[in-house]
């Protein structure tokens, strides 16, 4: 087994072990306050030089965690799971008749995640939800934006009623004349919008919303999941699950037969609430042009709303002069309206009104959830939102990216030869499945891989249903529902349904095929031991995947979260190789871990430094013999061959320029 006791745990325990908190990330952006003051239109060809911000540009955003999560590994799952502080929902300041829906749903004691981001969530904040898998996160933005959804429909309500009232008694007295003022604008109706990587995962939240009924039986608050399949319903729901590429086609094909809400600008106007379930996914390569194009309309939207306010405050009559100011005067103004940029140092023209009440500024809430949230380099989908919304709220467990404790552990190494028994034993002795009583997973690498567990299966005689991407639809809505509803269920998958999928009594995992890096081993064996339970994970692996299940064995049995090791699938054996055999965790340099240092890695740079270096090399010599470089590394791409061969193949890695959510060509905050 590899060594895995990274030499700085022992120093960086005090420092590294987090506590159940909410917090913000580091900001590598250090601001050196300066003052600025507005062009006027005639002076737009010769701006008066201003000074800017002094950047810090390292690699690493946060250390890894190398120290065991021992506060909440000592106690029972259940322990673990259930808030600390607050027995019912009631104490999370949501409505009564919310709690008793809850109540009425089996929910009667919120869970720890649910209990940190409902405060925040309830005030209007952007917030991000890292918790591990099967904590209730769905849960932890359903419960406090329905709340947000009655609220808002009960104002509506009493703004009507008390209209009423006015016409009628005005009809009694015979008033028949014209108010001498005009009727207040009445509230407006604003949406929530959850993207999610599939429509499984869309209809799971709009069943989680569903399940919250009132006293009639009818839901409190009304949601649909929408694609171009499945086009909206004529009265649009409160709550709008959709997949990115999805809602992009209905926008871009409907030809607004389905009304304005169902456009860019209705979007833009009437959704309050931007949530993303399974963030890092829908922000990595796989999904990141659709979620980035639509985060780029809503950011566009929410600075032309602000603006709208804040050009008749400053006396700005030309939108050219807002765009002629120093870009951190403009970010501020978009973020914080007037009282932001005169933190920011903006001194305008002519004196503004001490007295003078600014805003209220229109702000959209943000919140992303995910039980994986690498932030170790600049390129991870954490970075990335850290940068686009400094003030979020990040709201983590203690349990983030470990195996919980309740999860029972088995390792099988298998050949060609041992591995049809070998899995075949793994779940005949497993003695919920003999009492058909569990329900099992078994993860297979691709569809074809499935196919051939599946033919394991029926050849030793176990009953089971497939799902993955390449069978029928019809085929796989039913093997969902038969691992929903039958005990004793054994379902072969794909990392398909690694991601989102709540069946909460799933009591053992079978990893067929070893997962190729550790987030996707974090999501699948997340699939057992929910909400407080115990689960069982078997995982088979061969020879060629030893340097990984090393390092992930060694850091489940001494309890460390696994986020040192996260890597995309083809490089953290490659790293290893690199290393000499000797596992260095993520952003921590090579020479304190002991392994060597190639050369082209410079001092203080960890492994991913490395190509750095070496593409420094590459062009020096480039240069030296005139050439232009073609089959290297172009302009701006800093990482050369390695760090490209390191870029998933089914898209672009949009955080490789140093994250922005805002899209490629927009402005960056």
């Amino acid at each position: 087994m590899l060594a895995c006791r990274h030499p700085l745990a022992a120093q960086r325990a005090q420092a590294c072990a987090p506590t159940i908190s909410v917090h913000s990330y580091p900001t590598s952006i250090f601001r050196t306050p300066s003052v600025w003051t507005i062009p006027s239109p005639t002076a737009a060809q010769s701006p008066a030089p201003a000074r800017g911000y002094a950047t810090s540009k390292t690699r690493i955003n946060k250390l890894p965690r190398l120290a065991p999560a021992s506060a909440v590994s000592a106690t029972s799952g259940t322990d673990a799971f259930f808030s600390t502080q607050h027995d019912t929902f009631a104490g999370l300041g949501v409505s009564a008749a919310l709690q008793q829906a809850l109540e009425t749903g089996g929910f009667e004691r919120p869970s720890r995640v649910q209990e940190l981001a409902a405060p925040h969530i309830l005030r209007g904040r952007n917030v991000v939800i890292t918790s591990e898998t099967g904590s209730g996160k769905t849960l932890a933005y359903v419960v406090p934006i329905a709340h947000l959804m009655m609220k808002q429909r009960s104002m509506i309500e009493e703004f009507k009623r008390k209209q009423e009232e006015e016409e009628r008694a005005r009809a009694s007295s015979g008033d028949a004349a014209e108010p001498s003022s005009p009727p207040p604008l009445p509230p407006r109706r604003y949406h929530a919008l959850v993207l999610c990587p599939n429509m499984t995962l869309c209809q799971q939240v709009v069943a989680a919303v569903n399940a919250l009924r009132g006293p009639d039986g009818e839901p409190l608050v009304t949601a649909a999941a929408i694609n171009s399949s499945n086009p909206p319903p004529f009265d649009a729901p409160d709550v709008i699950a959709a997949t990115p590429a999805g809602l992009l086609t209905l926008l871009n094909n409907s030809g607004g037969a389905y009304g304005w809400l169902w456009s860019e600008e209705g979007l833009q106007t009437r959704v309050r609430h931007v949530i993303l379930d399974e963030s890092d996914l829908l922000l990595g390569a796989a999904y990141s042009r659709a979620t980035i194009k639509l985060l780029t309309m809503f950011k566009v939207g929410d600075r032309r709303r602000v603006e709208a306010v804040l050009f008749p405050e400053l006396g700005i009559t030309d939108k050219g002069q807002y765009d002629r100011l120093p870009r951190p005067l403009q970010v501020a103004g978009w973020r914080g309206g007037v009282p932001a940029m005169l933190a920011e140092g903006y001194r305008p023209e002519r004196p503004l009104d001490p007295d003078a009440k600014y805003g209220p500024y229109w702000r959209r809430q943000y919140i992303y959830a995910a039980a994986t949230m690498p932030a170790v380099t600049y390129s991870d989908v954490g970075s990335m939102i850290q940068k686009a919304h400094p003030d979020a709220e990040w709201v983590s467990t203690e349990l983030l990216h470990t195996s919980k404790p309740s999860v029972a552990h088995v390792w099988h190494e298998v050949t060609d030869d041992s591995f049809a028994p070998t899995l075949l034993e793994a779940i005949r002795s497993d003695p919920a499945y003999a009492a058909r009583q569990g329900k099992t997973l078994v993860f297979a690498g691709d569809g074809a891989a499935a196919d051939n567990v599946s033919h394991v299966l029926t050849g030793g005689g176990v009953p089971h249903v497939v799902y993955h991407k390449s069978r029928p639809v019809s085929d796989q809505a039913a093997a969902l529902e038969a691992l929903r509803s039958r005990q004793g269920t054994v379902m072969v998958c794909t990392d398909a349904a690694a991601r989102g999928l709540d069946v909460a009594d799933i009591g053992h995992v079978i990893q067929a095929d070893f997962a190729p890096n550790a987030i996707d081993f974090i999501h699948r064996i997340g699939r057992t031991a929910r909400a407080g339970r115990e689960g069982r994970v078997t995982s088979l692996f061969r020879d060629r995947n030893r340097p990984l299940v090393d390092v992930l064995r060694d850091y489940v049995e001494q309890g460390v979260p696994l986020e040192a090791a996260f890597s995309r699938a083809r490089s953290f054996t490659k790293k290893m190789r690199k290393t000499g055999g000797v596992f260095v965790p993520r952003g921590l340099p090579v020479a304190e871990a002991g392994g060597r240092r190639e050369e082209g890695e410079e001092e203080g740079e960890g492994v991913e430094g490395r190509a750095e270096g070496r593409g420094r090399e590459r062009e020096r010599a480039r240069r030296e013999v005139g050439g232009d470089g073609q089959g290297e590394a172009g302009e701006g791409d800093e990482g050369g061959e390695e760090e490209r061969e390191e870029r998933p193949r089914g898209g672009r890695d949009v955080g490789r320029r140093g994250g922005n959510i805002g899209g490629r060509g927009a402005r960056r905050y």
